[in-house]
């Protein structure tokens, strides 16, 4: 999977957001938990956009990762890879 990073690309954006509904609120996730349950690679193109901090913290996604706002844990499959590119 390939997603495109721009200057505008934020944590909430590439790990997902709550979506209010009248039926209540869900979670939707951003592509960096969709791969890791996928278990495929995540290409970020333009990675060079980001913010150095996000890079660091990006970089630090390994295995799992936890989301507060939905209280889930995804671990991720033996193919996850999440490349900055």
């Amino acid at each position: 999977m390939k997603y495109h990073c721009t200057q505008a690309t934020d944590l909430e954006e590439l790990i997902g957001h709550e979506l209010s509904a009248a039926s209540g609120s869900t979670f939707a996730y951003g592509p960096v938990p969709q791969a890791m349950l996928n278990d495929e690679v995540l290409v970020l193109e333009n990675s060079a956009a980001l913010p150095v901090m996000m890079a660091a913290k990006l970089k630090a996604i390994g295995v799992s990762l936890f989301i507060a706002e939905a209280a889930t844990s995804i671990q991720a499959g033996a193919h996850f890879r999440l490349i900055l590119q």
